[in-house]
């Protein structure tokens, strides 16, 4: 359905507002040409008053990536794609009525709900609904804080959410944000028949912020088996990484807050659960592993990697917040000068191999062993298809899949190694390469020869001789709660 209105603008020009076919046509009555046109889904709150209409939108601003001359040699330090830009903008109007006219108050509200109804279906809902902000001040570059109060805050308040209902809950170190995690979570069970609409929670950190809090609303919906209820995650861009949020396409804080407010889908995701153990047995020791029961279960969102990869994590820690994202670039260099392969076997279950030929990933689904013949040089097991802005190490992996996806060089040089970390950055291609094996799966159990450091969602695990990781894919949503993502 389509509704128009004629207005004038800030410099007193004369214009008619049409909303079609998902879009804000913008004509101005004295030059036929001038036509602008702004995609709904781009509009994420409409204020008006007698007669005048605010219409507040939230768009790309620069959308450039960084070009390398044609006969400049690509490295891993200056392949990286820039940022892209998203601004708030708002365009003020007044109706070219009399505002004292009923037909032109009528016209003006009858717009303005047509409006409404499809750039913001749930705007009804929105001053009732709860919503806590998990927020780490210390992700990334340390501006989550002020994100939050000049950038998300304003958004959802301008889009209709009542100010006394948003909440924030900042991060504790030490495992205790799990804690806090929990602690909300069982609150929001607790109160599912209450009849106000569900609260939305929303992560706005990093990867390590974001598995703190699914982890800790998991151990809630874990100790409440038996309850119905709902969880509401959003998920806000405000780290190092933000692997999970590329995953779903989300570059910015302003396009994932639009996100939430749109609410246009929300969809159970999928996790790697993660146990650890060993075993003494020398043949069929997947079948024969002692799990380590004195763990808390681990739910992975990113990433597990082991061998280079894990060195790069774990050798770059302490240049997180004087380098940024280039930190992992400047390690990797040195780690490629005295590269190391690591000893250890592999078992795959429900596992098929990538085709460099169709590129498709070979069926039926079947259980593989990679033993000791080979060393590893970089293992990774990934359910996001970048770890970081362009690196798009699994182009094929999704968190709303059912699978992971494992990626693996073994006796790698320094060259192909190289080789194959700038192809990762030219939209995967890597895949494509002689020496890199891709694999999807359902379950995977590896056992490391010696001593080894793992990154889990970017925190680094100690792991000992002959230890073993044991991982399987698991759906966030039970047939009693629901545990969906905005995407």
């Amino acid at each position: 359905m389509s509704a128009s209105i004629t207005v004038r603008n800030q410099d007193q020009t004369t214009a008619r507002l049409v909303v079609e076919e998902g879009k804000l046509v913008i004509q101005a009555l004295d030059n036929k040409s001038d036509v602008k046109t702004i995609d709904l889904e781009f509009i994420y709150g409409i204020d008006y008053h007698e007669d005048k209409i605010d219409i507040h939108t939230a768009m790309i601003q620069d959308t450039a990536t960084e070009k390398i001359e044609a006969n400049a040699n690509q490295t891993l330090t200056n392949i990286r794609p820039k940022d892209v830009k998203w601004i708030l903008q708002t365009l003020h109007y007044q109706t070219d009525a009399a505002p004292t006219t009923m037909e032109a108050s009528s016209s003006l509200s009858e717009f303005v709900t047509q409006l409404k109804a499809q750039a913001t279906p749930h705007h009804l809902t929105f001053p009732d609904t709860e919503v806590i902000v998990v927020l780490n001040p210390t992700s990334g570059a340390q501006l989550a804080e002020s994100q939050w109060t000049s950038i998300v805050k304003p958004m959802l308040i301008t889009a209709g959410f009542a100010e006394s209902n948003l909440s924030k809950i900042a991060t504790e170190r030490d495992g205790k944000t799990r804690a806090l995690a929990e602690a909300l979570g069982q609150r929001i069970l607790s109160t599912t028949a209450s009849g106000k609409p569900t609260p939305i929670i929303i992560s706005m950190g990093g990867d390590g912020t974001l598995h703190e809090v699914v982890n800790g609303l998991s151990d809630a919906a874990a100790d409440a088996s038996d309850s119905q209820g709902h969880f509401r995650l959003g998920v806000i861009p405000a780290g190092s990484g933000n692997a999970f949020a590329l995953g779903l396409n989300i570059e910015s804080v302003q396009q994932a807050t639009l996100k939430i407010i749109k609410g246009l889908e929300e969809k159970p995701f999928y996790f790697m659960d993660v146990k650890f153990g060993h075993s003494e047995h020398d043949k069929q020791w997947q079948d024969h592993v002692v799990y380590d029961e004195t763990r808390k279960p681990v739910r992975l969102l990113v990433v597990l990697s082991w061998g280079f990869h894990a060195q790069i994590v774990s050798k770059s820690r302490y240049l997180r917040y004087f380098m940024g994202n280039k930190r992992f670039s400047l390690v990797a260099m040195f780690l490629l000068t005295f590269l190391q392969q690591y000893e250890g076997e592999l078992v795959l279950r429900g596992s098929r191999t990538y085709n460099k030929d169709d590129g498709e990933f070979d069926g039926p689904p079947h259980t593989m062993f990679l033993e000791k013949d080979d060393k590893f040089t970089y293992f990774i097991v990934s359910k996001q298809h970048s770890l970081e802005k362009g690196f798009k190490i699994a182009p094929f992996a999704s968190s709303l899949s059912d699978d992971m996806d494992v990626v693996i060089l073994r006796e790698a040089d320094k060259d192909s190694l190289t080789k194959a970390s700038i192809a990762a950055f030219q939209g995967g291609e890597h895949v494509k390469l002689q020496g890199v094996e891709y694999f999807k799966a359902k379950e995977l159990l590896l056992r490391v020869q010696d001593k080894a450091e793992l990154c889990l969602d970017g925190e680094i695990h100690d792991v000992p001789s002959k230890g073993i990781v044991h991982m399987k894919v698991e759906k966030s949503s039970t047939e009693k709660l629901a545990f969906t993502i905005f995407v």
